[in-house]
């Protein structure tokens, strides 16, 4: 069953609970209040009756006592005794001798006049549900029991999103798509809510059953781009073959030529990257949101290949230009900055080649592994004294200044390649804080992990 509607079927059945309790008090309260006011008026039209009544209680209170063992047979004898004397001093014979018209001292001679509560009851069967209603909409959450809803919602309070929410969130999606199978919408959702939870496969899965439902370019770009995360950063294989694919149907493809240049880039091919991002150039405008950006990404790749810089496109990004080589965005930089050493132990280095590649780079602590800034060299430059931040990023949306903790590691390849291979020598260090100084990253064996 859905949980939203489960929770709909709890609440009510609950709230039928709480006004059927209600009602019978009320109703019960009702009668009983009618009973005591003809007591009452009983008591004040004839108070030898009303007297005798309390000696009554009284007598009885010392029966209680009695079985209790509070009193001996003496004393109670006694106490009794005392009673009816006093009894016949107040009320004297008559009283006592005078029944009530029903035979009973419990039942009041006077008529009860009882009205049925109905009005009462009915507005307590309108009031609950109204007023649970109006709380509930102030100070719980209506939209919890959307839950296509909930997933929308999360990207305007992402912050709020928790590893466990969102393992909440994949499997109310997972129960929801068993029931529609064909949901397109459903598929996506879930598989963005996979990759954000860093389930890459799962995630790709998810993006497969949607693209077999609808084929959709963007959604196409959107798979290559988890399967690169699952793949550790690589683009090689089918990432690749989904990339040309779109572009050789839409060479003007802006997802397809962003994501063609940043896997370009993180491939270190930055001429490549250069290419593709400058035809992307030409079809974003100068006032889209996503064309500063771009013209950064640009930038970095020229400076990377130490082609001079291009001017900008509009006056108005002048000003960042200026801004990003302030003295105050160079502090902001180096503020945000990993540095420290690599050495190798001197039992490797007559393993390692002096022209092994070494990559030393800083990936997010959990979820992607995609790294947000790399610096590469050779082993014949070990020691190494590196520096991690923003202008070492892989890509312009991914970079160390975003990021709260992240693993720094290390890695010497004999190939030469961005994807680990078996027998890589290498160490990480996990958390790193960005700001960080003076990290002693010493390589001693196999890849290995350091916490700190």
């Amino acid at each position: 069953m859905n949980p939203a509607l489960a929770f709909i079927y709890l609440a009510v059945a609950m709230l039928a609970a709480v006004m059927l309790v209600l009602s019978v008090a009320i109703w019960r309260g009702s009668k009983q209040g009618a009973q005591l006011a003809a007591h009452q008026a009983d008591a004040a039209n004839n108070p030898a009756q009303a007297n005798a009544a309390v000696y009554r209680d009284q007598m009885a209170d010392l029966d209680r006592e009695f079985v209790m063992g509070n009193l001996s047979y003496e004393e109670l004898k006694a106490a009794r005794d005392e009673l009816s004397q006093r009894l016949l001093i107040d009320v004297g014979a008559e009283g006592l001798e005078s029944p009530s018209p029903s035979g009973s001292a419990d039942k009041p001679s006077t008529p009860v006049v009882w009205r049925k509560p109905w009005l009462s009851i009915g507005l307590v069967v309108f009031v609950v549900p109204v007023a649970s209603l109006l709380m509930y909409s102030v100070m719980g959450e209506p939209v919890a029991l959307d839950p296509r809803a909930l997933v929308q919602g999360t990207g305007n309070a992402s912050e709020e999103v928790t590893p466990e929410k969102l393992t909440e969130m994949a499997t109310a999606l997972t129960r929801r798509l068993q029931d529609e199978p064909n949901s397109m919408e459903g598929w996506v959702m879930l598989g963005r809510v996979q990759r954000a939870r860093g389930m890459f496969q799962e995630s790709a899965e998810a993006f497969g059953k949607a693209l077999s439902l609808s084929r959709d370019d963007n959604l196409s770009i959107e798979r290559a781009e988890v399967l690169a995360q699952k793949n550790g950063g690589s683009f090689a294989g089918e990432p690749w073959s989904i990339i040309q694919r779109v572009l050789t149907a839409d060479p003007h493809h802006l997802n397809a030529l962003f994501l063609a240049g940043s896997a370009s880039y993180a491939e270190l091919n930055f001429t490549t990257a250069l290419r593709y991002w400058e035809r992307a150039r030409e079809v974003v405008p100068a006032d889209s949101p996503d064309a500063p950006e771009l013209d950064r990404a640009i930038a970095e790749a020229r400076n990377k290949l130490g082609l001079p810089a291009i001017p900008p496109r509009a006056s108005s990004a002048a000003p960042a230009d200026v801004a990003a080589t302030s003295p105050a965005a160079k502090a902001a930089l180096a503020a945000s900055s990993i540095s420290g050493r690599v050495t190798l132990v001197k039992e490797l280095q007559g393993l390692v080649a002096p022209t092994d590649t070494v990559f030393v780079y800083a990936t997010p602590v959990t979820g992607s592994r995609m790294p947000v800034a790399i610096v590469r060299t050779t082993a014949d430059k070990l020691p190494f004294d590196f520096v991690l931040d923003d202008s070492s990023a892989m890509t312009p949306t991914a970079k160390l200044s975003t990021m709260g903790e992240v693993t720094v590691r290390v890695r010497i390849s004999k190939s030469g390649q961005a994807v680990a291979q078996a027998g890589d020598y290498g160490v990480s260090l996990t958390p790193v804080k960005p700001g960080s100084k003076g990290l002693n990253l010493m390589v001693r064996d196999t890849l290995q992990s350091t916490a700190q």
